[in-house]
């Protein structure tokens, strides 16, 4: 009887054994499944990897914690013991999960983040004196990933001297190779500015001497985008340049300019990205495209669907609503451009800006741009990146400067900055509140790149835009990230402190984390502890819906697990 009891129980115990997905110690294992499949990662950053194994009775079991884990080249990743992936370089690795003789893999794919990145300043560096922390050190820290500086490689600093063959690089080797690593760099380049310095023949954009000229942009492409660039002290060749900065017809020779400038860059970097200066201009779009039509189109009528590979185009404005008006200009330029014979080029905007404050009028305004205040700033930045974005243009630049501060006139560009510079025209009330301290828009474009960088930039998908409401929906790490808010300001009976409750459906999970967008604050310099500036919520998702009431402020939406 004892005999067949034993008996018994190994019998029922080999049978909870085989039925038990925790144990499948006694099947043979047919096969291991690395899961996400070929994902691509941004350089610098994680990838957790899962490996499955499937036993002879279809059963599976995780074997991520037991598995042996290896990568194929270990210079663009590796992988850790329990399957995470840390991305060292450019390039593919082949990740591999091993138990006895069965392994599975799959392919990353690591790309440099810095490169796909969208999110730019111009320029990206401080220099103010009396400032803690002058050159790009408040740029990285807020994910600035694009700088396009404010000295332009012009011919005439290069080459002082016509009759002298020599260049002098010093001004840009200083320049260019104080930029951290990670962070690109978009180049201008041009005989001279605004400023006649005699390099371009009278009433011309056209350089006075063609030949020396094409020898000067190859000399600086070659030094900065070429194989010279690490004796230059650059961490990283730059590989875009734009020609010149908002050119017209007023003038002559601009397309002349683009064509021999253009050619000139690819004969010594062929795989160089060349701009074409951008399509100045303000608010109204009306307006904005009449210019456009009259002095630009002609230029590129010229150029005949040749000679750029990004088009760029700037678009500034108040805090209320101009910023919608991108779209417009947007879809009227590309259209242009399909007509003239112009490839499907990518679209950036160079130049844009929201300000701060109360500048006075000048001559190139439409009018005088009322007093807005650091909220109003920093939540029509957030506009300004995240709206372009779902259209299509690839990078954005603000300008001018991270800090503010242009001409010093009281101008609308005096109050651009992200960061007060001290200086305050009226000197009454001021409304700057000390050199270094940081608005609220400083935060906000934290926060921004912080929930956005990484994302599939070619796979943002509109939700919602009507009723005043904007919904967008962003793919990180193959998980969604949800952004929405209210144009409060065209409600003709808004009232501060009045709500609008949206829906977004098609969430995963039972909550979700709801961030806003600006700091909880009035002003940026009550900002103490980064981590707990922004208020926060955790909603309920009701079968794939969640609720939310929005203000003012935009806000990031997560879902949790």
């Amino acid at each position: 009887m004892k005999v067949k009891m034993v008996i018994m129980a190994l019998f029922f115990g080999t049978l909870l054994t085989c039925n038990n997905g925790g144990d499948n110690s006694s099947l043979s294992l047919a096969s291991i499944t690395v899961t996400p499949a070929n994902p691509s990662l941004m350089l610098g950053k994680t990838q957790q990897f899962t490996a499955t194994g499937t036993y002879a009775d279809s059963s599976t079991k995780d074997l991520t914690s037991a598995a042996t884990w290896t990568s194929s080249d270990a210079a663009v990743a590796t992988i850790s013991s329990v399957g995470l992936a840390t991305s060292i370089s450019e390039g593919s690795a082949t990740v591999t999960a091993t138990s006895g003789r069965v392994s599975g893999s799959t392919t990353l794919a690591v790309q440099n983040s810095s490169s796909e990145s969208p999110f730019g300043f111009h320029p990206a560096s401080v220099a103010k004196q009396g400032y803690y922390n002058n050159g790009f050190g408040d740029a990285a820290n807020i994910g600035v990933t694009w700088t396009r500086d404010g000295v332009y490689a012009y011919w005439f600093l290069v080459q002082p001297d016509l009759a002298d063959p020599a260049y002098d690089f010093t001004q840009y080797d200083r320049q260019w190779s104080r930029v951290p690593v990670g962070m690109n760099i978009l180049a201008n380049i041009a005989p001279q500015g605004p400023i006649d310095e005699g390099r371009c023949l009278p009433g011309s954009y056209f350089p006075v001497d063609e030949q020396k000229y094409v020898a000067f942009v190859k000399a600086v492409v070659r030094r900065y985008g070429g194989d010279s660039y690490a004796a230059a002290g650059l961490d990283a060749p730059i590989k875009y340049w734009q020609v010149g900065n908002e050119p017209n017809s007023q003038k002559r020779g601009f397309a002349d300019l683009q064509r021999i400038t253009y050619m000139a860059i690819k004969a010594v970097c062929p795989d160089c990205m060349v701009l074409i200066g951008g399509v100045p201009g303000m608010p109204p779009v009306s307006d904005y495209l009449a210019n456009f039509d009259q002095h630009y189109k002609p230029i590129l009528d010229v150029l005949g669907g040749k000679y750029v590979d990004v088009m760029d185009f700037h678009w500034y404005g108040n805090a209320t609503g101009d910023y919608r008006g991108g779209k417009e200009a947007y879809d009227h330029i590309r259209s242009v451009l399909g007509a003239g014979g112009f490839h499907a080029m990518p679209f950036w905007i160079t130049e844009m800006g929201a300000y701060s404050g109360d500048p006075i009028s000048r001559d190139q305004m439409h009018f005088d741009y009322p007093f807005q205040s650091e909220q109003q700033q920093a939540l029509d930045y957030f506009k300004r990146f995240v709206y372009p974005l779902s259209f299509g243009v690839k990078k954005i630049f603000p300008a001018f400067g991270l800090m503010e501060g242009f001409k010093y006139d009281g101008g609308y560009f005096d109050f651009t900055g992200l960061i007060y510079d001290g200086w305050d025209p009226a000197g009454t009330t001021p409304s700057d509140l000390g050199l270094g301290v940081k608005k609220l828009g400083y935060y906000t474009y934290k926060k921004m790149t912080e929930m956005l960088e990484g994302s599939d930039w070619g796979n943002i998908q509109t939700i919602q835009e009507s009723e005043n409401v904007y919904i967008f929906k962003f793919t990180k790490n193959n998980a969604p990230v949800y952004v929405a808010w209210w144009d409060y300001f065209n409600e003709p009976s808004f009232a501060p402190g009045n709500t609008k409750t949206i829906s977004i459906t098609g969430v995963q999970g039972n909550s979700a984390l709801v961030t806003e967008a600006v700091p909880k604050f009035s002003a940026g310099k009550d900002v103490m502890d980064y981590a707990t500036a922004f208020n926060t919520q955790i909603v309920s998702v009701s079968n794939g819906t969640v609720t939310l009431t929005l203000n003012e402020n935009p806000v990031l939406v997560v879902a949790l697990e």
